[in-house]
């Protein structure tokens, strides 16, 4: 009777012995769960900031005008597309690309059709005339008649609208010319750069 008290004793002890081994393991365990978990929620945080949240282009900026390159990407709007366009000191006014350029009458008032290639489609956009300007070259002593339209667009941190004259550029390189009317008193040039500013996106949703 005595030895199988004795077994019976020497069993349970092994028993209390394993208990007691698991539970300081599951101690142990529990005792490391806030460091692990910090460490995976700042892994999580980083991942997700760099994921969700890039960082914000840079305007450059020069005191309080904002720095342009020789050529820069703007956004128009509408339709809402990039044009490159050549940043010239020397011109007093900006001018676009209009390629079969129709002049109508809307309302009393006057208006143009004309096309643009815009993200290597054509494109048709329609303008009310603000005026006419007669532009002058060497070979054309008389002058063309030109209609001037307003057209919206962003820049850096300008967001206008500006004037622009519609001429034929076909033979030119860029459909999108800024002149003085667009520099003054907002930016300034540096000839020895291209697109300097960050490139528009509209939010997407």
């Amino acid at each position: 009777a005595q030895s199988t008290l004795d077994a019976l004793s020497s069993t349970q002890q092994a028993s209390t012995d394993d208990l007691t081994q698991r539970i300081s393991g599951v101690n142990s365990q529990l005792a490391a769960l806030p460091e692990a978990t910090s460490t995976l929620c700042a892994q999580r945080a980083a991942a997700t900031k760099c994921e969700d949240t890039p960082p914000a282009p840079r305007v450059v900026m020069r005191g309080d005008k904002m720095v342009v390159g020789e050529l820069e990407r703007v956004w128009i709007e509408p339709p809402g597309a990039i044009l490159i366009a050549r940043v010239d000191t020397g011109a007093h006014s900006s001018s676009v690309h209009a390629e079969n350029l129709v002049e109508f009458e809307r309302d009393g008032d006057d208006w143009v059709r004309f096309e643009l290639i815009l993200d290597d489609e054509v494109t048709t956009l329609e303008r009310q005339v603000v005026r006419y300007v007669r532009v002058y070259q060497q070979a054309d002593k008389t002058g063309t008649r030109r209609p001037v339209v307003s057209i919206r667009l962003r820049l850096g941190d300008v967001q206008d609208t500006f004037d622009f004259t519609l001429a034929d550029r076909s033979h030119l390189e860029y459909q999108l010319l800024l002149g003085r009317n667009f520099l003054a008193d907002m930016a300034l040039v540096d000839v020895g750069k291209k697109f300097v500013q960050p490139e528009y996106r509209p939010p997407q949703g």
